[in-house]
């Protein structure tokens, strides 16, 4: 006697969808209405993609999937489904998304900012005065703006943590005065997206990183401040002072802190923090490495453990170097990507003086370099990489150049091809990469239009938002 597939209990054709694949979940379901109710089900996504996205080394945005609704997981599912495919293609393509029109200033910032499911474009530019706008991602609408009138801004970063109450921190420079607002963005129904100023910090130094209520503030040459911002317990570091030292990231992870700056990497111990008025120490690194001359550095930390089940260890760091190299003239630039050492200890005995440690040499390993053809004038500098190993970064033009010149005269003048602006995207070694020790430029997308100013990637999106010397802001899809 033969029994319909739709006729059988529950939970019998819940255990059947857990056990298939994405693809043949999509195709049982359209059998029959019940059988698509039944692939709605929480459980059925849940294994879905813990098998085939978490456990298959493909970018899944970092929350825990008991948080987010059925529908939401089956979304997020098949979306990271789709951008694995992608990636792991030999033609892996780019789509654009939307464009908003040129109006206004340059946009000098661009950051994704995640909340509850949701997903906008932050920016900020000069027009009558700086403003900070937070953008729809899907129309590029803006739905809240805030400025602070007659004031510079210098330095923006969003907080990793999205359940804190501080959503953003931007350095303003005004009447002379430099301070760091922090502020919050707050959305419901009702009331739409708002912005509310939290905390005012009296500092000059630069927001470089925001985590939950820790706050790291940088100087331009070897300080770094680390601030709770709620209770002002606070700690001191300090680089070897290299001169015009921009910095660029600083990570929190397993007992230490990362501060990567243009031309250094320093690992200090976690520090004691104190509160104002008590003895600051300054903390001097456990690690020091000078790259010299580069054009950038970025820093990415690995999957953590509970988002990818394929490894109980500690989640790896990863650096990308882009070398500036002695020649300006170069056709080329190389891109360096290193690994932390596993066996690399974190942590060291507090109550120690850095002097009393042993000597630890530089822990990143080179495992690859890649060559990207085209040297020029870098108008935009941002480079980011992602903790599956994907990055992205803007190629600049070549440099223009038409022959010798005289006071009044050409000596010669003949016409040269040049390269445009390219965006390029590139896979290095990490879980995405499945076990290849090899980077590959994936992607590389002419602009035929106004130079990019600014770029910012949510890898887990598979999103690429750029924003232009004339206004516009472009998002680009994986």
């Amino acid at each position: 006697m033969s029994v319909a597939l739709d006729a059988l209990n529950h939970d019998i054709l819940i255990h059947i969808f857990t056990a298939l694949s994405i693809p043949e979940i999509l195709v049982l379901r359209q059998a029959s209405r019940r059988l698509y109710l039944v692939s709605e089900e929480h459980a059925v996504w849940k294994t879905a993609c813990t098998n085939e996205i978490l456990g298959n080394g493909i970018p899944f945005p970092k929350r825990p999937l008991t948080a987010l609704l059925a529908k939401d997981l089956e979304r997020q599912t098949l979306r990271a489904y789709r951008l694995g495919l992608n990636w792991r293609s030999p033609a892996t393509t780019l789509h654009h998304v939307v464009s908003s029109p040129s109006k206004g200033g340059a946009i000098e910032d661009i950051r994704f900012l995640s909340r509850r499911g949701r997903c906008w474009v932050i920016t900020s530019s000069l027009s009558i005065w700086w403003t900070l706008c937070v953008r729809d991602c899907d129309s590029l609408q803006v739905v809240a703006q805030w400025s602070p009138g007659k004031a510079l801004f210098n330095g923006l970063v969003v907080n990793t943590d999205d359940q804190s109450d501080a959503t953003i921190a931007i350095s303003i420079h005004r009447d002379g005065y430099t301070t760091v607002e922090i502020l919050t963005i707050c959305w419901d129904d009702a009331c739409g997206i708002t912005i509310h100023p939290r905390k005012t910090l009296d500092t000059s130094n630069k927001p470089i990183a925001l985590n939950g209520d820790f706050i790291a503030l940088c100087d331009h040459d070897s300080e770094t401040l680390i601030l709770n911002w709620k209770t002002q317990e606070q700690a001191l570091l300090k680089s070897p002072d290299t001169w015009q030292d921009k910095p660029l990231h600083v990570a929190f992870t397993h007992g230490s802190i990362f501060v990567v700056r243009a031309r250094s990497v320093c690992i200090f111990e976690e520090p004691r923090m104190v509160f104002p008025g008590d003895d600051l120490d300054i903390l001097l690194p456990r690690v020091f490495k000078s790259f010299g001359w580069v054009d950038g550095v970025s820093l990415a930390l690995g999957p953590s453990a509970l988002f990818s089940p394929v490894s109980s260890s500690p989640p790896p760091l990863s650096l990308l170097v882009r070398n500036k190299g002695d020649d300006p003239w170069r056709p080329t630039e190389r891109f360096q990507f290193m690994m932390l050492n596993t066996d690399f200890d974190h942590t060291a005995s507090h109550g120690t003086s850095p002097a009393e440690h042993e000597p630890v040499s530089f822990p990143f390993n080179l495992i690859c370099s890649l060559s990207s053809h085209h040297r020029g004038p870098l108008r935009c500098s941002d480079m980011v990489l992602g903790s599956y190993g994907t990055a992205v970064w803007v190629q600049p033009s070549d440099w223009a150049a038409v022959g010798l010149v005289t006071d009044d005269s050409f000596i010669e003048d003949r016409s040269m091809s040049t390269a445009p602006q390219t965006l390029v995207v590139a896979l290095f070694p990490g879980l995405l990469n499945q076990g290849s020790l090899e980077g590959h430029i994936k992607v590389v997308f002419e602009n035929d239009g106004d130079s990019w100013s600014c770029l910012d990637y949510d890898e887990a999106r598979g999103l690429i938002a750029l924003g232009s010397s004339s206004g516009e802001v472009t998002v680009y899809r994986l």
